[in-house]
């Protein structure tokens, strides 16, 4: 188990120590290799087929609904009304321009309605889609956020580490636009600057669970983009 004493002697001596650091570093190999994931770059660089950018799409679609009712878990256990206000302007971007993207997606790539609205989700989607239910029903604030600044920081990360090709379809390249563009950027630094905020005031315990819910989601999601990686 990770304890607050392995983050105070990973901080101590170091300049501008901040535990988001240190939680990114403790979560590799998987952090780089979700990141760096051959996945995106066959998305940016045009390789990946309609097909194939349809059923991702349609896998992590069933992760909207999970994780839309996780912000409102935080939006209802956030210590201030600013708190409210960005992780409520965040789930009204997920549940319409991102969400949108999805439909079309959807009705570009001829995805049958079946599969749109009982999809058959692979062994990691469910394993994820029931990590982000407990964390919403179990976890304490802090642990809500961890998850949050995983999903959206290594969704950040490819977004500007991949580089298009021109011509991509547009529906594809819309899909890194959702995560390559300012007011995501902004969003992302807050939810680490709020993490680094209330991790710090945690006791033993809970930091504990704060941090191995941490790099559970960067395993989980290591695991996700393995098992959609077309073969």
């Amino acid at each position: 188990m990770t304890t607050l004493s392995d983050w105070n002697a990973w901080a101590d001596g170091r300049e501008s120590a901040r535990i988001t650091d240190w939680l990114r570093e403790i979560s590799e190999p998987d952090w780089s290799a979700t990141v760096n994931h051959p996945l995106f770059d066959a998305l940016a660089e045009g390789r990946l087929s309609g097909e194939d950018f349809a059923a991702y799409m349609v896998q992590d679609y069933g992760f909207v609904d999970p994780f839309t009712a996780l912000i409102g878990h935080a939006i209802g256990q956030a210590p201030t009304m600013d708190d409210r206000v960005v992780l409520g302007q965040f789930m009204g971007m997920l549940t319409s321009d991102e969400n949108s993207t999805f439909q079309r997606t959807f009705e570009a790539f001829d995805v049958p309605e079946a599969q749109r609205e009982t999809p058959d989700y692979l062994p990691e989607t469910r394993e994820f889609r029931e990590l982000l239910h407990d964390t919403g029903q179990g976890g304490h604030y802090a642990e809500i956020l961890a998850v949050l600044v995983v999903t959206e920081w290594v969704y950040l990360e490819w977004a500007l580490r991949v580089t298009r090709v021109d011509g991509l379809h547009p529906l594809m390249s819309e899909w890194i636009d959702l995560h390559d563009n300012h007011p995501f950027q902004e969003f992302v630094t807050w939810l680490l600057r709020r993490l680094d905020e209330e991790a710090a005031s945690l006791d033993d315990t809970d930091f504990a669970r704060m941090a191995e819910r941490f790099r559970e989601t960067v395993v989980l999601e290591r695991r996700f983009h393995d098992a959609v990686q077309p073969r």
